[in-house]
């Protein structure tokens, strides 16, 4: 089989599995059930990246250590997409959540304790946000490659399978259309930056820490529409 061809298997195998997680575990409505799709969905996510990589591209283990740098770049542009998000969210999002509805939606994964919620945001902003840099900026992006070369439409093919789950999330979460469709214009950005931050430091751990400083955004608003 092509390179290619293998490329778009790849590229469908686990760029679309975060999506139909969102949908199996939000979308049942059950509990049990979502959390089971949720952490079967994290087995994928990590395992077939990886024996994808060691048994197909035949390629070595690698932990992605950063040898060119990146910090302070990392570092700026996790700043300058913090602050949009916080005035984004002052100014057109706060008018745009169904609050009731976004705690309804949580409160079967045990979400809406407040401990509970503070343990899930410090999991999902050390542990799940290297999954996805692993998962959409170095697999995904080096399957781009193959298929576009390391230019821009490698770094846009990435960062819309990134919105893409992410749409569905919110949907689920009770926010408005209008709401939902600026937060993935926002997300796409951030995603094309994690792709670039990638493309350009060829490591997951610069990328990384500008998606984590986002995160730390995300879930300061998550709690103040939960318990504020």
């Amino acid at each position: 089989m092509s390179e290619k061809r293998l490329a778009i298997i790849a590229l469908v195998l686990v760029g679309l599995a975060p999506t139909a997680s969102i949908l199996s575990s939000f979308g049942s409505g059950d509990g049990f059930l979502g959390q089971l799709a949720w952490f079967g969905s994290k087995v994928w996510m990590l395992g077939l990246p990886m024996l994808w990589h060691l048994s197909i591209d035949k390629q070595p283990w690698s932990w992605s250590k950063p040898t060119q740098g990146g910090y302070r770049m990392a570092f700026g542009i996790g700043i300058l997409f913090a602050v949009i998000m916080i005035l984004a969210w002052f100014l057109f999002g706060q008018s745009r959540v169904d609050q009731a509805a976004f705690r309804s939606t949580l409160e079967p994964f045990g979400l809406t304790v407040a401990s509970t919620y503070i343990a899930a945001a410090i999991f999902w902003t050390v542990g799940n946000s290297v999954l996805e840099e692993y998962v959409f900026r170095w697999f995904l992006v080096e399957k781009g490659e193959v298929l576009f070369g390391p230019g821009w439409a490698t770094i846009s093919l990435s960062a819309a399978i990134f919105v893409l789950h992410h749409f569905f999330a919110l949907w689920f979460l009770g926010f408005s259309l209008s709401a939902i469709l600026l937060a993935c214009l926002g997300l796409f950005v951030g995603g094309a930056a994690f792709s670039w931050l990638y493309v350009r430091y060829r490591s997951i751990w610069i990328p990384y820490i500008t998606h984590a400083m986002c995160d730390v955004v995300v879930f300061g608003v998550g709690y103040v529409l939960i318990f504020g």
